[in-house]
């Protein structure tokens, strides 16, 4: 019987594609969730629910931001203490991680619900989608512990060594929202407080699944490990939270010069960006665990082959979606655009040029997240909020004004490509500093 591969015994390359295969698997069924949502909200609402939607998303990522903030955190020190195999203490942190994610999410979501209409118009809502987003947002912020639950189990539950697990919770994740979707916003007409429940209470199904594959211990800490916890998730909250950031400079920009249509547009944009970022957020996070536990076992010499491979895999996937989206952009479209003929054309327009950023954005992902790994989050933070928000903002001001609206659809291209003047050497001095020659 063939001995089971695992973070102590296994090949870093079969190991790797034993985390990433599922993880991505997983993490593009919750992508795919996401595009459902809209498919649906397309035809139960129409283009003010797509619109109310992105204008919504900048505040709900940042809560996400939060809370990767706080389980890749504490995975990274997971990792690490099981790769010293040091399991009780491993087991104590992840019961810290988790009163960490409900404490500080249960205390931000009842801070923003008794400031919500402020929070609202502070996003960019018009007369017009205020309600759509108020609904929206209403039962979103308010459940967010369960909204964002998939991220603490899923994160941990991969840190455990059991990856299949995590597409079977995306998979419940998925079903689940298509069918609550479906009797929600078609059959009981419940508009965006339908999408929004359904989301909920899918996610909250795919956690519980994995719960017990997690291994919780007596809630034993010190104040070090809490600000261990934050500060080595820090810069997966900026990629986030700068992501964020930049979605609702675009938003407020779009709805200048163009309109809710826009708006509308943006967001079937980000539909088919959330499948890339997801897809190379799914072959970062199976790097993570598997550099953070070499890095504790003093294993160096392994962490060489799990980023080359992730980098091809990476450009694979880049590729083919830029690929994709040249030739089926119709197809893809007219999934969202019920029939609108203008709304079409605008996004078909910005597909073409935002399309291109993904032949990057790969490299630039998979470099911010080896850094957490290797515990710099300075480092991967300033990888992050280059991509996210530096090199974004300064094109987004000023093209529009030199190009029109072509300046806003190839704000995030030019972004990817600056950035790499800052990923690139800083990954290959890391790798210097590990004595690790990458060729």
């Amino acid at each position: 019987m063939s001995k089971e591969i695992t973070l102590e015994n296994g090949c870093v390359k079969k190991l790797f594609f034993k985390f990433a295969i599922p993880s991505i698997l997983g993490m593009l069924i919750v992508s795919m969730q996401i595009m459902i949502d809209g498919m649906f909200l397309s035809k139960g609402v129409g283009p003010n629910g797509l619109a109310a939607v992105n204008i919504s998303m900048p505040l709900i990522n940042t809560l996400m931001s939060i809370a990767l903030m706080i389980c890749i955190g504490g995975g990274v020190l997971v990792s690490i203490t099981r790769g010293e195999n040091n399991f009780d203490k491993a087991k104590s942190l992840t019961t810290l991680t988790l009163c960490l994610f409900f404490g500080v999410l249960l205390f931000l979501s009842l801070f923003i619900l008794f400031n919500l209409s402020s929070v609202i118009k502070f996003l960019g809502a018009n007369e017009t989608l205020y309600p759509y987003v108020k609904t929206y947002l209403s039962i979103s912020v308010g459940g967010a512990i369960f909204f964002n639950m998939p991220i603490f189990t899923e994160t941990f539950v991969r840190i455990a060594g059991k990856p299949n697990q995590v597409f079977i919770s995306g998979l419940i994740c998925f079903l689940g929202n298509v069918i609550l979707d479906y009797v929600f916003i078609l059959k009981l007409n419940m508009g965006m407080e339908g999408a929004a429940i359904a989301t909920c209470f899918a996610n909250m199904f795919g956690s519980l699944v994995l719960l017990p594959h997690i291994e919780f211990g007596e809630l034993k800490f010190t104040l070090e490990e809490i600000k261990d916890i934050f500060y080595n998730g820090s810069s997966e909250m900026l990629t986030t939270i700068s992501s964020a950031f930049t979605t609702y400079i675009f938003n407020i920009i779009i709805m200048k010069k163009i309109g809710i249509l826009g708006v509308s547009a943006l967001t079937i944009v980000f539909y088919i960006n959330t499948i890339v970022n997801i897809s190379l957020y799914g072959l970062s996070q199976a790097l993570q665990p598997i550099v953070s536990y070499n890095i504790g076992a003093k294993r160096i010499d392994k962490i060489k082959d799990v980023l080359k491979i992730a980098l091809i895999s990476g450009g694979i996937i880049g590729s083919v979606t830029f690929i994709c989206t040249q030739l089926f952009s119709d197809t893809l479209i007219n999934l969202f655009t019920n029939g609108n003929d203008e709304l079409h054309k605008l996004t078909n327009s910005a597909i073409f040029f935002f399309a291109f950023a993904y032949l990057l954005s790969f490299i630039n992902i998979i470099a911010s997240s080896f850094h957490t790994s290797i515990e710099k989050p300075f480092e991967s933070a300033l990888i992050a909020c280059g991509r996210s928000i530096i090199f974004v903002v300064i094109p987004l001001l000023t093209l529009p004004l030199i190009l029109g609206d072509v300046g806003i659809w190839i704000a995030t291209p030019i972004a990817e490509l600056i950035c790499l003047l800052v990923s690139i050497p800083l990954t290959l001095k890391s790798l210097h500093k590990l004595n690790i020659k990458f060729s």
